[in-house]
């Protein structure tokens, strides 16, 4: 509980100021990715005018504050740029975990450690190279397709993807915590448009800063009142 409420006051100061087979399982989740982004974006447009629930418009801060920091971040960490196709791509993968535990997600756990262990020695060894580091490498054009991982994946997609997951298990998180199932869809939504309007300040995003403060204050007012009764069990 300490460490939900920890996050949940983190994510509130915050917004205050990619031919070789696939196994079929994986296939499946792909493929399934593929459909729930473009229910995704048809959410989206159906939602255009319409007014949106408090849960929907959280969903959009929390993709706004746990997507934006590892996408910005990570590149002069390990020098190269996140794939975003592949992050939401793991997002999507993930929730279809989460809802079928017999499916599974494109990269084992495994591989996921060794992965992580290889850009762990990456960021060690740009740090101790400082102003002789390389350039940082640019990240592939933004498709906004599926994406589908194989042993021939670059190590920076599936690497993207893992933070994908990493994310979304926040977010599930942040859903069991508050006892509400936060609409995942809104969730991407937050990450899709945070970070092009960080690229593009010209961005237009979907719901107006106005909107998010509105609501997050509605949300840290709970947490407020969560914090408040624990001190006084």
């Amino acid at each position: 509980m300490k460490n939900f409420i920890a996050v949940c006051i983190c994510v509130f100061t915050l917004l205050g100021c990619g031919a070789d087979e696939t196994p079929k399982n994986t296939r499946d989740v792909a493929q399934d990715g593929a459909q729930e982004q473009a229910a995704s974006a048809k959410q989206a447009q159906d939602a255009a005018g319409v007014a949106l629930t408090e849960a929907q418009v959280f969903a959009y801060v929390l993709g706004r504050e746990f997507g934006l920091p590892p996408y910005l971040n990570t590149p002069p960490r390990i020098g190269e740029m996140l794939d975003l196709d592949a992050m939401l791509q793991g997002i999507v993968d993930n929730e279809s975990v989460l809802k079928d535990t017999t499916r599974e997600l494109q990269i084992s756990f495994e591989k996921q450690k060794e992965i992580e262990a290889h850009y762990q020695k990456v960021a060690e060894e740009r740090k101790e190279a400082g102003e002789n580091a390389k350039p940082i490498v640019l990240a592939g054009p933004i498709k906004g397709g599926n994406v589908i991982l194989t042993e021939t994946t670059a190590m920076i997609i599936k690497y993207s993807y893992m933070q994908g997951v990493q994310i979304d298990l926040l977010f599930d998180g942040m859903r069991r915590s508050f006892g509400e199932d936060f609409d995942y869809h809104f969730f991407i939504k937050g990450v899709r448009e945070s970070i092009f309007s960080e690229m593009d300040p010209s961005f237009q995003k979907s719901i107006p800063d106005s909107t998010l403060k509105a609501v997050n204050n509605l949300y840290k007012k709970r947490v407020q009142k969560m914090r408040e009764e624990r001190r006084q069990q």
